[in-house]
């Protein structure tokens, strides 16, 4: 039987090492799963307090929410506005063109329970479908209608 020399074990016990490591990390190795092709518009877990766009506002009221606007008849329950911000998705989408950048985006703040700040969303909604910026980042608005999100906004001016 042969014998390995000192240095010739030495060898396989760094191989054997590097073996380990390699076999420890393989799934960092592996081509990782793609980002998530789209998210909510409100995180599924938040509790969310009133969703607001210049001076108009969709709050809660108890268990049920209410709308406060210089309008008089809003064309969507104040639920059915809510549940429209649930199912709502925003889908990841390439920078816009420059057209884009010199329409006024529409900004709303949602406030959720226990944050100081809230979530500001810039809709853009010359777009088909309509561009949302949230974070720095660009999204496709899919599941939801402006309208029926903001349902005070007139759209016949945009």
């Amino acid at each position: 039987m042969a014998r390995l020399s000192q240095r010739a074990m030495n060898n396989v016990v760094i191989l054997a090492m590097l073996v380990m490591i390699a076999l420890f990390n393989l799934d960092k190795f592996a081509s990782t799963p793609d980002a998530p092709s789209s998210r909510s518009l409100l995180p599924s877990d938040a509790y969310v307090l009133k969703i607001e766009q210049d001076g108009h506002k969709l709050e809660r009221n108890g268990q049920t929410w209410r709308q406060v606007s210089g309008r008089a008849a809003l064309p969507v329950t104040p639920q059915a506005q809510y549940a429209a911000w649930q199912q709502a998705a925003l889908v990841p989408t390439p920078l816009p063109d420059s057209a884009l950048s010199q329409v006024e985006p529409i900004i709303t703040v949602v406030w959720l329970a226990g944050y100081s700040q809230g979530i500001v969303f810039a809709f853009y909604p010359s777009s088909h479908p309509t561009t949302v910026k949230l974070d720095g980042q660009w999204y496709a608005l899919e599941n939801a209608e402006l309208r029926t999100l903001l349902p005070w906004l007139s759209f016949a001016d945009q």
